[in-house]
């Protein structure tokens, strides 16, 4: 029985590690679109 609650808690920690790494990996994306927006092409 506490095995199981060990490795239920250590499944929990994986996977909220991971969805975090999702969400940072994401926000690179977001903030790139960010940059774009704001970057203008210069006519002559």
């Amino acid at each position: 029985m506490t095995t199981d609650i060990g490795a239920l808690k250590t499944s929990g920690d994986v996977l909220f590690m991971m969805l975090g790494a999702v969400m940072v990996f994401a926000m690179h994306g977001g903030f790139a679109f960010l940059e774009l927006g704001t970057v203008r092409k210069k006519i002559r």
